[in-house]
């Protein structure tokens, strides 16, 4: 082979070595670029959230979210005003327990992606409600859910495992979900508002704006909590965190949170084809909630 052939041979042969390497050197670089948080929502939500560009969330629709508007807050102005980054402010840990002063993980919810991913108004949630069969073997009632972003396939995960342990109904058959509103004392939409939250067992429950009624987000409070822990860990496994884990305790209240507490297996299923009542808003505005105005 004569020189000039050879060289060409080497060149090729370097280029189809360099080139795959560096490749893959800007894919990593690529990946690592992205905050844990963000890639936290993807997977979490990865039909809603499907990337990351610039500081942007980016949702399938191609609507775009800012992630850190870089903003420094303190946690009282966080209960006020919230970027999708400060949904992460703190990890939700299932082993910190009792709750530390100020350990409050996943009261920072950020509207704005919420309001994305559940709906920007009353008409838009409840578009996304659906009925929830609720343990029906302890004689319950049907919960309305929102049936995105997997809440309403978790909850009826939860209301399955809870019914293989009967010695625990006492403590689920008073539970309520949906109810358009604020988080008391705040101008926050709570949880609730959403379609993504649930309350059970309220008589024997206890929330600490009741048990210190002028206390303030800053002031130390005695932790007081009666619900069944066997119960917490059941919603815990499928993605809800509990308002039993957090200083300002709210121990009726569970939240489908998948980005903060992620279930604790992957159910590769077919989504449920949900029955949207026809009638949805009448079912609603008849229903016996009393909206105990917690998280």
């Amino acid at each position: 082979m004569n020189r000039p052939a050879t060289y060409l041979l080497l060149t090729l042969l370097l280029t189809a070595c360099v080139i795959p390497s560096v490749r893959s050197e800007q894919s990593r670089l690529r990946s690592d670029s992205i905050p844990d948080g963000a890639r936290r929502l993807m997977e979490a939500y990865p039909h809603d959230v499907v990337g990351y560009e610039d500081n942007m969330i980016i949702f399938a629709d191609g609507e775009r979210l800012i992630y850190n508007d870089g903003k420094s807050r303190t946690t009282e102005q966080m209960h006020i005003e919230q970027d999708v980054k400060d949904i992460f402010y703190q990890e939700y840990d299932t082993q910190r327990f009792p709750p530390d002063y100020g350990y409050d993980p996943g009261r920072y919810r950020s509207a704005a992606f919420f309001d994305k991913i559940y709906g920007r108004n009353e008409a838009e949630v409840i578009s996304n409600l659906v009925k929830v069969a609720w343990c029906p073997s302890f004689g319950c009632d049907s919960l309305l859910f929102s049936r995105q972003a997997g809440a309403a396939e978790a909850l009826k995960r939860v209301s399955d495992e809870l019914e293989q342990h009967p010695e625990l109904r006492e403590w689920v058959i008073d539970a309520q979900t949906f109810c358009y509103r604020n988080v008391a004392g705040t101008n926050r939409r709570s949880p609730h508002s959403y379609g993504i939250a649930v309350d059970i067992s309220v008589a024997r429950s206890h929330y600490w704006r009741w048990s210190y009624p002028h206390a303030s987000e800053y002031q130390r409070i005695s932790y007081v909590n009666n619900i069944s822990l066997d119960v917490v860990e059941i919603f815990e496994k499928h993605g809800f965190i509990w308002g039993g884990r957090w200083y300002h305790f709210d121990t009726m209240h569970f939240e489908y949170r998948p980005e903060i507490n992620p279930p604790k297996y992957m159910q590769r299923v077919e989504p449920r084809k949900w029955e949207t009542p026809s009638a949805l808003r009448a079912i609603i505005e008849n229903l016996n909630f009393d909206p105990w105005r917690s998280e």
